[in-house]
Order: C-alpha cells, then sequence, then structure tokens
C-alpha cells in the first residue's frame, strides 16, 4: 500500500492554534534587508543533514499523524526525504527525475511513480530556500518575514490559482539569526496542515556513495554513522 499522501508535508509549510503562537511577530515593512541575509547564509551551505518529527494535523482526527525521518540536500540540486518511522519510504529527487521506495521485508522495493504534486513542490521550495535561491521563489510567491527575538518566520503565498487550491501557505521558522531551520508548516484550503520539526541540524557534510541513488539508496543506518564521524 503506497503511504505517500501520509507524507504530503509539507512538507512543508490551517490551524490557529499553531498560528497564534507566533501571531504578534512584527512583519517587515521591507523585507528585502532580511531576504538579502537570509539568501548569504543559505547560500554558504553546501550540504545539509536534517532529522525531523512530522505531524499531519486532520480535521477529521483528533489525535495529529505522526512520523518521524530524515531529509537531505546536496547542491546542486539532489534532495532526499525519508520516513523512518512508523514505516520506511525513500523519496529522491534531483533536477531531472524522483524515484519512490517502499521497505519490504528489509528489502527496498522501487515503486512506480506516484509522487504527490504538492509534496514535490514543497520539495523544491525548500530545497531553493535551503540553497539561497530566494529569487527563484519570488515569481511564485509572496514571501513576508517576521521576526522576534528568538525567532524568524518566512510566509510564503503562492500567487498561481492551481498552487492555491493546494496549498494556502508555506511558512519556515528559523533561528533569528538565519543560521538553522527550526519548523516548517504547510497549510491547506480546508483547514488541515502539517508541522515538521526539525533536529540534528549538520551543514556542509560529506554524503557517503549510494545516498541518492535512485537505483539501490544507501540505507539510514549507514547515512547515521557517517553523520556521527563526520567533522
Amino acid at each position: 500500500m503506497k503511504r505517500v499522501p501520509a507524507m504530503t508535508a509539507a512538507w512543508i509549510a490551517l490551524g490557529l492554534v499553531a498560528m497564534g503562537q507566533d501571531a504578534a511577530l512584527p512583519t517587515l515593512t521591507d523585507s528585502r534587508p532580511a531576504l538579502h541575509e537570509l539568501q548569504r547564509k543559505m547560500s554558504e551551505v553546501r550540504s545539509l543533514y536534517l532529522e525531523f518529527t512530522q505531524e499531519r494535523h486532520l480535521k477529521l482526527f483528533n489525535e495529529p499523524l505522526k512520523s518521524e525521518g530524515a531529509m537531505l540536500l546536496d547542491r546542486p540540486a539532489l534532495i532526499r526525504w525519508e520516513t523512518t518511522s512508523p514505516y520506511q519510504s525513500i523519496m529522491l529527487g534531483n533536477h531531472k527525475s524522483v524515484a519512490q521506495f517502499e521497505s519490504n521485508n528489509g528489502e527496498w522495493k522501487k515503486l512506480k511513480l506516484g509522487f504527490p504534486q504538492l509534496l514535490r513542490r514543497v520539495m523544491e521550495q525548500i530545497a531553493l530556500i535551503h540553497q539561497g535561491k530566494l529569487d527563484s521563489l519570488t515569481n511564485d510567491f509572496a514571501i513576508s518575514v517576521a521576526t522576534g527575538t528568538d525567532v524568524a518566520v518566512l510566509t510564503l503565498a503562492p500567487k498561481d490559482e492551481t498552487m492555491r487550491s493546494m496549498m494556502s501557505s508555506l511558512v519556515v521558522k528559523l533561528l533569528p539569526d538565519f543560521s538553522g531551520t527550526r519548523e516548517v508548516l504547510t497549510y491547506e484550503p480546508g483547514g488541515d496542515f502539517t508541522r515538521i520539526i526539525f533536529t540534528r541540524e549538520r551543514h556542509n557534510v560529506t554524503f557517503p556513495a549510494g545516498t541518492f541513488d535512485q537505483t539501490n539508496p544507501l540505507g539510514i543506518a549507514a547515512l547515521r554513522a557517517a553523520m556521527d564521524h563526520a567533522p
């Protein structure tokens, strides 16, 4: 059974409780200096390893659907989104293709492509943000920045009507100096949303061979061991 729709985050980017946490933050009248600083900081990141907890909040359920996993980015265009619990699934992408895998009795089974459009778009947007390519997003999104002493919040509102039918907004919560990512929230028109909380962030690491292989991807245990011993 394909579980990919349950990962639709996002990935990324509506619940009033979640919004209320940052409702008092002032939105910058001119966001360009902040975006320039964010772009400068992120452009220094050659590669990125993040572990995450994801909460899928649906109006039909009293409790969120939770999962855990890892996200990896390597320039110029490699991305890996892996769920490790409660099931195992990998999505791999580059500028030309996307592949999906699901664990079957301890072995990876490559699935027929059923990649949700929303998840793919969110993956692309997160990759652009973490590569400092904010200019590439301004054609598709209205971007605003709110800042506080403990957090900076980047909000992307889709300009395209088709995209708005899938995602109301993508919210990225960063450290106040833009040096790391705390959370990503994706809000949908019907009120459902996904919250991704990032931990164990590592910048500019060298990934082992096979990390982004779309035929036989390296296992997460080997990846985590490599991160443990990375300088």
